[in-house]
């Protein structure tokens, strides 16, 4: 990065302070770590470091889209009924719940740049495992390991890139969906390379009877000619090797600054940034009071009168609002999806506030680590703990044993263990009281029904595809054509991440943008089942694909804003994981359902879409944290990340 951009972002940020200054005096909020980041600016390293993450996200979408495409390959292989076969994706929803949650601890344990690389390797391996497993259990086995890789990606990897980012930059996280839809292009590529050659052709004398569960084949040999499926598995795992092998070898990665100064280790975060900003072509001089990452102690609870338009910069996302004195907190929490008090009071919100009071002696408090509210990663919040503000940045780092540092941290570790349940229990509590009982169900129903809608449509696909307009009847088409269906479902849903920004900042606002996307999401599933020629049956994939992916995308806009400060880490969180739950029941509730006809599967989707957007519909645009207490000056939902 040349000097001229150097001096150009030092400009941009002098106007972001004096915009704030100039309103009631208030000071620039961000930390001196927060400004250093913003001094280095948005880099060569930040660009590649931005294509890396993308991998991680692409390799997510690419398996899910992979296992749906598998899925009649594997049922005509080990001769599978309708009614279990939909445990092969949901063995594999499961691994990935689990792994998101295991490899945010790993990531807070061992440092960012483990889990990122760490993610893909284990993704590769397990990849390759079940691709040369043999047998219909030993499948569903390798593929809930390989879930419990892959699954860690899209939260981890979101967390490293935002860490790096300057704040005005961070939008740029929006990015990280266009790979994930891409994702499952690749896959569907992949396979409409691999699959025709190698595969029993559904037109064969015994591919109809085999599809359907009912006979053993006959004319297909599936031990010689039927394993195109396993070479679609073990191509996907050379390109996510691939994909590992890019981000160890041809990129450096530093280990992420805040989690250094998180860590107790800020002599290595200054280290870090100047490395960055040498790659960045610029030689920064940084010190270590310049990593520090709170606010002095002079900072008090009037930063929270500020409104949350007044954020909003050109623009841009908005800045990290910080309240309270942080001297008088032993311990404090950084998380990614901003769970914590970024508002004292929730000035920034219309919905009630009768439980605003201070709740510090129950739950560590929490702060947002330069994002704003609406970032969503999976709903995961990855904490670090911090120690108080006058060890963070030491003098002087003296040499100790471990001995002497076990004895340090002992009592620490054994209170740390105790407080967990008990901060889940009370934010759960305050999710549940009667101010956002109504709010928090509706938007819990609305997570878990979406993902079991879209989930039991888009895993079926492929099977739905080869049969007929009714059940027992196998469509007049190869699998090459087949294939062809799903590449172009693939390729519809691409621009719906930027459709659903776009519809977020809409005439039609958020509740209208979702209800709309989820009806239209419905009402393409029931033309998909209804009409018989190609380019139909095309057009129609393609506005589900289309139609849900916005949906998604303004789901995972608007949900934070729906919610105050004090709830939303916990709501947003419970309601990710009830979305993998829905996507862990759909393919086996549709597996049952399709043992009665080809269309109750899709009617089933249709009718839970609408039930989704009847909850939307009851919820009111203006709840939560999304108006200022003028209900004017919405916020931006400047980050969305796709599903």
């Amino acid at each position: 990065m040349n000097n001229n951009h150097l001096d150009d972002d030092s400009v941009d940020v002098e106007e972001q302070r004096s915009l704030v200054d100039s309103d009631d005096g208030l000071d620039d909020e961000r930390t001196p770590l927060d400004k250093t980041i913003d001094r280095i600016g948005m880099g060569t390293y930040q660009w590649a470091l931005l294509s890396l993450c993308g991998f991680g996200w692409m390799a997510d979408n690419m398996w899910i889209q992979a296992i749906a495409i598998i899925l009649p390959r594997v049922q005509q292989h080990y001769s599978v009924p309708d009614s279990y076969i939909g445990s092969v994706s949901s063995s594999m929803f499961a691994g990935m719940m689990l792994g998101a949650v295991g490899w945010g601890t790993c990531s807070d344990l061992l440092g960012r740049s483990t889990a990122f690389n760490a993610t893909l390797f284990f993704t590769s391996i397990f990849g390759f495992v079940a691709s040369l497993v043999d047998g219909f259990v030993p499948l569903c086995i390798a593929l809930f390991f390989l879930g419990t890789a892959v699954g860690g990606s899209m939260p981890t990897d979101g967390t490293l890139l935002l860490e790096h980012m300057p704040k005005e930059k961070q939008y740029l996280v929006t990015a990280l969906s266009i790979f994930f839809s891409f994702g499952s292009v690749l896959s569907a590529f992949v396979a409409l390379i691999v699959l025709p050659g190698n595969s029993c052709p559904s037109n064969s004398s015994s591919a109809p009877a085999s599809v359907l569960g009912l006979t053993d084949l006959v004319d297909c040999d599936v031990g010689t000619q039927n394993r195109g499926w396993k070479y679609l598995l073990m191509t996907l795992a050379l390109i996510t090797l691939s994909m590992f092998l890019a981000r160890m070898v041809l990129f450096r990665l530093h280990e992420s600054p805040r989690y250094l100064v998180h860590a107790g280790r800020p002599l290595e975060a200054v280290k870090s940034l100047k490395m960055i900003s040498k790659f960045n072509g610029s030689d920064l001089e940084i010190e270590l009071d310049d990593v520090a990452d709170h606010h002095p102690a002079t900072t008090t609870n009037t930063t929270s009168a500020l409104p949350p338009s007044q954020s909003l910069l050109n623009g841009r996302p908005d800045s990290t609002v910080i309240t309270g004195s942080m001297d008088d907190r032993k311990v404090d929490e950084r998380v990614v999806f901003d769970a914590g008090d970024e508002a004292a009071g929730n000035a920034g919100s219309s919905s009630p506030t009768k439980n605003s009071t201070d709740r510090s002696t129950l739950v560590p408090s929490y702060n947002a680590v330069g994002e704003t509210a609406s970032n969503v990663l999976e709903g995961h919040s990855f904490k670090t703990p911090l120690l108080s503000n006058e060890d963070v940045l030491p003098r002087e780092i003296p040499k100790r044993s471990n001995s002497d540092n076990e004895d340090e941290y002992k009592p620490n570790l054994g209170s740390g263990a105790r407080k967990p349940l008990a901060a889940w229990w009370d934010r759960v509590s305050m999710v549940l009281e009667p101010e956002w009982f109504r709010t928090t169900v509706l938007v819990w129903a609305v997570w878990g029904s979406m993902s079991l809608a879209f989930t039991m449509f888009n895993v079926f696909l492929p099977k739905l595809l080869e049969l007929g307009p009714s059940s027992g009847e196998v469509a007049k088409k190869t699998l090459e054509d087949n294939l062809w269906d799903v590449m172009i479902f693939t390729i519809g849903g691409t621009p719906g991440a930027i459709l659903g920004a776009w519809l977020i900042e809409s005439s039609l606002g958020r509740r209208l943008s979702l209800a709309a996307s989820t009806f239209i999401t419905a009402v393409f599933c029931v033309v998909f089942i209804m009409v018989e020629s190609t380019w139909a049956v095309r057009l129609s994939t393609m506005g589900v694909s289309l139609s849900a992916t916005a949906m998604w995308a303004v789901l995972y806009g608007w949900t934070p804003e729906i919610f105050g400060t004090k709830v939303r880490g916990t709501a947003c969180g419970i309601a990710s994981a009830l979305s993998r739950i829905g996507g862990m029941i759909a393919p086996l509730l549709g597996g049952t359902l399709l043992m009665i006809s080809r269309a109750v599967p899709v009617y089933t989707s249709v009718g839970v879409f609408t039930v989704a957007g009847i909850c939307v519909l009851l919820l009111r645009e203006g709840e939560g944290a999304s108006f200022d207490r003028t209900g004017k000056g919405r916020r931006r939902a400047t980050k969305v990340v796709v599903h």
